[in-house]
């Protein structure tokens, strides 16, 4: 029909072997890719960049799925709020599922089954013998127990031809995901090994096991596995939930408005390096450099 969407959206499956077990399955990490650019799901929700980080740049497997007339930045605005950062599992949410997710909002197509046989798997054995395969790694997630791949796609079927909402106001703007290979950050945040808070580390890889970054502390040398709430680009100015900041400098004619205006930070988001914050009654995101610490007034 006459003004219907054109598929000009490119689509790339790629794929990485990360252990075998002989006889049974193979574990693989997947993420999708969109006219150049990587998206794929870990332990701190959908990422997305176009270096293949979550390969190390260098998948076992890519090929080509087909045209979408979706965009990529449709697709995580699509999915963003059935895959939230803390809701990933090695077995029952993981890359493979937001793949599949992904490919079915894309094409209307399905993940391969040969890349989700560990899950498959995983499901009929053991706790412990999961234990034994992933070297301990395995840690069940509450928070997805409750997931069906098939319950997404019944949202995307509901959604349409619609254009997914975009809830923060980030539409059109140029997006930089904070965590690279190489990448330069602070430790912030740590409960169990305070002493590395606010120590500089070196990301090294993504481990698509447990859907952490891997990164070597530069006082010690160690190399520790952190989740992504716990890293911040080296110099960028941190702030906590629950703080306050003053927003400026902003040059939009939406933003203009804010500027000077008080909000509460809600989280920092690091597929697009911006603080999601809640100012006026509404949900915006705003870059570290246009936020001024507020201090509490004293009593």
């Amino acid at each position: 029909p006459q003004g219907a969407p054109v598929a000009v959206n490119r689509v790339e499956l790629a794929a990485s072997e990360l252990f075998s077990i002989p006889g049974l399955a193979t574990a693989y990490h997947t993420s999708v890719i969109v006219n150049g650019e990587e998206f794929f799901f870990s332990d701190s929700g959908i990422f997305n960049d176009r270096a293949l980080t979550s390969h190390q740049g260098n998948p076992s497997e890519r090929f080509e799925l087909g045209m979408s007339t979706r965009t990529g930045a449709q697709l995580m605005r699509a999915l963003a709020p059935h895959f939230r950062p803390g809701t990933y599992d090695l077995i029952t949410k993981n890359c493979n599922s937001f793949s599949d997710c992904a490919i079915y909002y894309l094409l209307r197509k399905r993940l391969q089954s040969r890349f989700s046989a560990l899950e498959r798997l995983g499901q009929r054995v053991s706790y412990d013998m999961l234990q034994r395969f992933t070297n301990g790694m395995y840690v069940p997630n509450k928070e997805a127990e409750s997931f069906r791949a098939e319950a997404v796609m019944k949202a995307i079927d509901q959604l349409g031809d619609a254009d997914p909402p975009d809830p923060l106001g980030a539409a059109g703007e140029a997006r930089k995901a904070a965590l690279s290979i190489g990448g330069r950050v602070t430790v912030l945040g740590l409960k169990n090994a305070e002493r590395l808070n606010g120590q500089g580390a070196e990301i090294l890889r993504y481990n698509g096991v447990n859907g952490r970054w891997e990164a070597r502390v530069n006082a010690t040398g160690e190399v520790k596995a952190f989740r992504a709430e716990n890293l911040r680009p080296a110099g960028e100015m941190v702030f906590e939930p629950g703080d306050r900041a003053r927003i400026h400098s902003l040059k939009s004619e939406a933003g203009q408005s804010l500027n000077g205006q008080v909000c509460e930070i809600l989280r920092y988001m690091h597929d697009v390096s911006r603080y999601e914050v809640s100012v006026g009654g509404q949900t915006k995101a705003v870059r570290a450099d246009n936020l001024t610490p507020e201090k509490a007034a004293s009593g």
